[in-house]
């Protein structure tokens, strides 16, 4: 198959733009609703005139897509008899509604607590032409291009107003099948004066080598809505994970939300909160840990559009061998947008001479009543900690764990459920024993 693209691209970016392509015509042929094959049309047609990132661009210039396009994904029809006994152990070790994905198809039989949906909260596997479009401007990333090019599995979670559950809604994608194309597009509605938790994990099975994931979510928080959510990615280290998450808050609306990214060759996770209705109050954490070649970078906008909002961010890196880590955090204050107090913060600990860590905290403010600030920090472990507690009899290799430990955790206290609290910092305190040994 051959494809006329207007940008000048190279060999390899050609190659997989001319294979998505393809991936997407075959799911035309299979599609009856016509809707969605004219979405995943029109998406071609930007995909071709945009083309892909390179590190010319500016948001992608710390981070190169050369190696996803050595690779020919693939979407896979769901073919592995996974157990329950076999995923058991990755599981959160909680009482949850748990939604299980895989390899990109929603699996019943592995997902439980169906007799803990309430009235008011409606769970569809959406079909996809239903789904929200992406914006129609020329803005939208080149990934979220490719979730549209591709579209075909839609999960959409509403809860009704006034309603609070008493547990978590947990959505777990679990790969199986390595050179699989997964790609989900969720819509969250958390209705007025409600309250729910989201809990995401990224996960592959033994054996999985290189999977391809690429998410879109839609999240609406109406007016005094809490939500809370926490996102686990820990795919095999020679995945690629890519997501976008944009947030709308309305007034007096509470957000919390958590990254952990843990896993992936090259990982990118990006957050755009928008504070559309005054006394909202916004709060993103992420954690990053990267050894080896890993790339994980982590990004934020937070877009302040009226009086009277708040916003919190804590963004920590630990990076070992040759990692590289990037953060680019924005926060964006519109004229009308008096009051506002917006803080940012990102550090990083580099335990080897080899790690790199790029940062950008940005800000962005056009009112005059504002409280905002950012900062960044990156460096090496403090000599005068280590020599401290081996002063104490503690051995060398202990000592700089639990320094490590100790720095990468305290995005985690902003989750305060014990279960889920110990259950998130395990995974993060084996992915440092496994590059600490």
């Amino acid at each position: 198959m051959t494809v006329a693209v207007t940008p000048k691209m190279s060999p390899a970016a050609r190659q997989m733009l001319e294979h998505l392509i393809a991936e997407s015509h075959k799911l035309n042929e299979n599609t009856q609703a016509e809707a969605l094959v004219q979405k995943r049309q029109a998406a071609e047609k930007r995909l071709l005139a945009k083309g892909f990132p390179t590190r010319k661009d500016e948001d992608w210039q710390y981070t190169s897509l050369l190696p996803w396009m050595q690779h020919a994904f693939e979407i896979k029809a769901q073919n592995a008899e996974l157990s329950l006994e076999t995923l058991q152990p990755n599981l959160l070790p909680d009482t949850a509604i748990r939604l299980v994905f895989v390899d990109g198809a929603f699996s019943e039989a592995l997902s439980a607590g169906f007799d803990l949906i309430p009235e008011s909260l409606s769970i569809e596997m959406a079909d996809a032409d239903a789904i929200q479009t992406i914006a129609p401007d020329a803005g939208a990333d080149a990934f979220e291009l490719i979730n549209e090019l591709v579209l075909d599995q839609g999960l959409t979670l509403r809860l009704e107003d006034q309603a609070a559950l008493d547990v978590p809604v947990y959505v777990v994608q679990v790969q199986t099948q390595s050179g699989q194309l997964t790609n989900l597009r969720m819509q969250v509605d958390v209705g007025e004066n409600a309250e729910m938790t989201l809990i995401q994990q990224y996960l592959c099975l033994d054996g999985v080598e290189s999977v391809f994931v690429n998410d879109l979510a839609h999240l609406h928080l109406a007016k005094q809505a809490r939500l809370k959510q926490m996102v686990l990615q820990d795919l095999s280290l020679n995945s690629y994970y890519f997501s976008h998450q944009y947030f709308q808050q309305s007034e007096a609306s509470d957000l919390s939300t958590i990254y952990l990214g843990l896993g992936a060759e090259i990982s990118r996770h990006q957050n755009q909160v928008a504070l559309t209705g005054p006394y909202a109050e916004s709060e993103q954490n992420s954690i990053g840990f990267g050894a080896g070649k890993q790339v994980v970078d982590s990004r934020t906008e937070t877009l302040h559009q009226v009086a009277h909002c708040n916003s919190r961010q804590l963004h920590k890196f630990v990076l070992d061998g040759q990692a590289r880590g990037v953060f680019n955090g924005m926060i964006h204050v519109a004229q009308d947008a008096q009051k506002t107090d917006g803080q940012m913060d990102n550090k990083n600990l580099l335990l080897s001479n080899d790690a790199k860590m790029d940062t950008k905290p940005q800000l962005e403010i056009y009112a005059d009543d504002v409280k905002c600030s950012h900062g960044c920090a990156s460096g090496q472990m403090d000599e005068n900690q280590l020599f401290y507690a081996q002063a104490r009899g503690i051995r060398k290799d202990h000592a700089k764990r639990l320094i490590t430990q100790a720095f990468l955790l305290e995005p985690l206290e902003a989750v305060t459920n014990l279960k889920w609290h110990q259950w998130l910092a395990a995974q993060v305190m084996h992915k440092l024993d496994q590059a600490m040994k």
